[in-house]
C-alpha cells in the first residue's frame, strides 16, 4: 500500500483504461497498464492527486466513488477504493459522459449519507 504499483488487474482493464475511445487497436499498440505500472500514470493529474489523497485516509471507503479521468482517452470512471491487508483494491466503473456533472456529486453525497446512517 506504500506505492501505486499494479499487482493484478482484470482482463478488460487495459482496453477500458488505456485505449482512446475512437481508436482501433493494432498489433503495434502496447497497453500502458501492466504489472508494476504506477496506476497514477494512467489518469489525469487531478485524478492521480485524488487517488493519492484517498490513500492517506484510514476509512477510504467513505470517499467512494472518486471521479477520475483516463489520460489517453479522457474517459471518466468512478474509482471505488477498498482497503485490504497491505493493499488497496480499486474497481473502475465507467461513467457516461452526460452523467459526469450531475451524477458525480450526487452519487458521492448519497454514499456519504448512507454511510452515516
Amino acid at each position: 500500500e506504500k506505492t501505486f504499483q499494479v499487482i493484478a488487474y482484470s482482463e478488460n482493464a487495459p482496453e477500458m483504461l488505456t485505449m482512446v475511445s475512437h481508436a482501433v487497436p493494432s498489433v503495434g499498440d502496447h497497453p500502458v497498464l501492466g504489472i508494476g505500472t504506477d496506476v497514477r500514470t494512467i489518469f489525469t493529474s487531478p485524478s492521480a492527486a485524488a487517488l493519492q489523497k484517498a490513500m492517506g485516509y484510514g476509512e477510504v471507503s467513505l470517499l467512494n466513488p472518486i471521479l477520475v479521468h483516463c489520460k489517453t482517452s479522457g474517459k471518466p470512471f468512478y474509482a471505488i477504493v477498498h482497503r485490504v491487508t497491505g493493499s488497496l483494491i480499486i474497481d473502475f466503473e465507467p461513467v457516461k459522459p452526460y452523467e459526469v456533472p450531475m451524477t458525480a456529486a450526487g452519487a458521492l453525497q448519497s454514499y456519504k449519507l448512507a454511510a452515516k446512517a
